[in-house]
C-alpha cells in the first residue's frame, strides 16, 4: 500500500462503503468513532487508528478475509504516522 493520506483514506472509504452495502454494522459502529478524521493531525490519526483496532477486535464475525488483511496493513500503516 503506497503510505500517503490520499491513499490511507480512500482504502478506509473503501471498506466503509463495503461495510455499509453489506450492513456491518459492528464494523460501522467502531469505524465511525474515527473516520473521517476529525483533524490532518496526529490527533485525527490517532482516532482513526483507535476506530480500526477497534474493529478488528470486535467485528471478526462480520468482515471478510480480505477485509481483515486490509485493516492489518491499514493500522500498521497509520501506526507509522502517529509514532513516528
Amino acid at each position: 500500500m503506497e503510505n500517503t493520506d490520499e491513499s490511507i483514506l480512500k482504502a478506509v472509504d473503501e471498506l466503509v462503503e463495503a461495510w455499509c452495502d453489506r450492513r456491518c454494522y459492528t464494523a460501522l459502529r467502531h469505524i465511525l468513532n474515527g473516520y473521517p478524521i476529525s483533524s490532518p493531525l496526529t490527533d485525527g490519526w490517532a482516532a482513526l487508528l483507535d476506530a480500526l483496532e477497534n474493529v478488528r477486535a470486535f467485528a471478526q464475525e462480520e468482515i471478510t478475509e480480505d477485509e481483515k488483511l486490509r485493516v492489518n496493513m491499514l493500522i500498521a500503516e497509520i501506526s507509522k504516522m502517529v509514532f513516528r
